[in-house]
């Protein structure tokens, strides 16, 4: 499931898988929803719970796995297409379809636990500022206050022009 929570004029979606092994339908149809629901006229920050940040989907059947990684895409276009800047605070576990959806985001900052964009490659924070996937790194103490105030002060896309 998912939380929502207003800081400093900036909305923190906290992703909470139901697994901490998958990433389901549901959990993405939640983030969907909550998108539309934050509307257009906010920054987001996206973040996880403990030492996940989000998980990779299930493996169940091909025809299942279609479904939500088609899922995946609309949600990381929504992400993307946010006219107010998108931060990913990377507090864990960002693997596969979970690191597509900080990926999506404007900014990542990163505390914590590993990335894995793709099957048997995983960075850890050091390694993943070095490669470039995430911009900033900071202590877990750190990492919200830290993604609000980029959220904050980072560009809408339409005024960035």
């Amino acid at each position: 499931m998912l939380d929502l929570q207003y800081l400093r004029g900036v909305v923190v979606v906290r992703l909470r898988a139901l697994s901490r092994h998958t990433m389901d339908s549901c959990l993405l149809d939640r983030l969907g929803a909550a998108l539309t629901y934050i509307g257009s006229d906010r920054s987001i920050v996206l973040t996880g719970i403990g030492d996940v940040f989000a998980p990779d989907i299930a493996a169940d059947s091909d025809l299942v796995k279609a479904k939500v990684l088609s899922r995946v895409h609309e949600v990381r276009r929504a992400i993307a297409a946010h006219p107010h800047p998108v931060a990913a605070a990377i507090n864990g576990d960002a693997i596969g379809a979970g690191w597509a959806l900080a990926e999506a985001a404007d900014v990542r900052i990163m505390s914590g636990g590993v990335i894995a964009p793709e099957h048997g490659v995983r960075y850890g924070v050091t390694a993943a500022w070095a490669a470039g996937l995430v911009e900033h790194t900071t202590a877990p103490a750190n990492l919200l206050d830290h993604a609000l105030t980029l959220a904050d002060r980072l560009r809408p896309r339409a005024a960035a022009g």
